[in-house]
This record gives structure tokens, sequence and C-alpha cells, in this order.
């Protein structure tokens, strides 16, 4: 019996979702949201099994995405004058050509770490370079995410994975504290509240709390 190799490989949800490879199609599931747990293990595992020269990138890639909850598009064209003695700055978002304020207190040591060993000329040059456009690209870092979930204490880690899971966290972890949706609609520059609740999955939730519930004798 001859086992196919699984070639499918990771496409953006909104570029060619259902592209032809081979003698199947590639579907891209929702990515899931991260709980606090898979958090921690995810950045472990990023410390154990990462090259050591790219321990301290690869966690601030990470720690920018969830802090400020951001595409990982946004995170890997930052450039070293967005995060330079500073606590804030503005970017546009690649997505929505939209305005974001961006905080960095919450990462500020992972910052200062990883300039002190960056080697960059000056401020225009990209935080995270590589690749053909100058910078890291949104694939290397989903696949970075991949290998090392892989590597992970948790089996299960791998799959919730996506260049979307921690914008997602970012959101869930925001609601679950008691933000008002309007004010995270805002944060992620979605044109309704029903955008935000569908894309963080909390639409779906309520619908089946709905249903589950309902008793048509009660």
């Amino acid at each position: 019996m001859t086992i196919k190799k699984n070639t499918s490989r990771y496409i953006p949800k909104n570029k060619q979702n259902g592209l032809k490879k081979g003698s199947h199609r590639v579907w891209i599931e929702n990515v899931k949201y991260l709980t606090p747990k898979e958090y921690l293990d995810l950045l472990k595992a990023i410390k154990q099994h990462s090259k050591p020269n790219l321990v301290k990138r690869n966690i601030l890639l990470v720690t920018i995405a969830l802090n400020n909850g951001l595409r990982a598009s946004d995170v890997v064209s930052l450039r070293v004058g967005d995060v330079l003695n500073k606590t804030r700055t503005k970017i546009v978002e690649q997505k929505t050509g939209k305005l974001k304020q961006l905080y960095w207190n919450n990462c500020l040591e992972e910052i200062i770490e990883y300039l002190n060993e960056l080697d960059y000329s000056d401020e225009n040059d990209f935080l995270f370079p590589g690749g053909q456009d100058g910078h890291f690209s949104v694939h290397g870092f989903y696949q970075m995410l991949i290998r090392v979930s892989r590597k992970s204490e948790n089996p299960k880690l791998a799959a919730k994975i996506g260049t979307h899971s921690f914008r997602k966290t970012f959101g869930r972890e925001l609601y679950s504290k008691g933000t008002d949706i309007e004010i995270i609609s805002q944060l992620f520059n979605h044109s309704s509240q029903r955008v935000t609740r569908r894309y963080l999955g909390i639409e779906q939730e309520d619908l089946d709390r709905v249903v589950e519930n309902f008793n048509f004798n009660n």
C-alpha cells in the first residue's frame, strides 16, 4: 500500500482558497484563537526549537501580533523606526489601508532585547529583514509557527495555528474580559459589529447556544 504524502500548504484564506493542487483542492479552515495555556506552550516551543539566533526575533513576532491584535502582514512589514525609542506608533494596515494605533508598553522588553542584537543601518530598515520584499514574509512567519508548534508538548497546537491566530486571540481575550464588542470592532477596523462577532466565532456560538437550549415543550 502506498501512502500519499500530504503536499498541501498554507494559502491565505482571502487568496486562492480552493486552489487546485494536483488532483485535489486546498481548503483553509478558519484559524482558531489560542487559550492562555496554548500561547505559553507556543512561546516555550519557540524558545526550545528555534535556531538560537532567531529566538528573539520569533518571540517578538508573536508578542507584537498578540498584544496589538495584528495581522501577520502588518507585523512583518514594520520598520525599525516604528518601535525605536517609542511607546506607541501609527501604521497603515496592509489590508484595509486604514490607520491603526499600536502600543509597545506591553512588549517593550522584547523589543529592546531584539534591537540590541539587530544589525540595522537606519530607522527605515525593516524590523524583521529577509525575503524578496526586504522583510520576513507572511508565509515564512506561518511556516515558523507550524514548525515549532509541531514540536511543542501540546499535540493539538499546530492544528489551531494560522496567521490570524494572534489577532483572534487578542479579540477573544478582550471579549472574555468584558470589553464591549463595539470597541473591539473599532480596534479591528471592521465595518460592523456583526463582522467582528463572526470573525471571533462569537456569532456562531450564540446561535448554537440558542438552539441547544431550545425545547418546544417548555
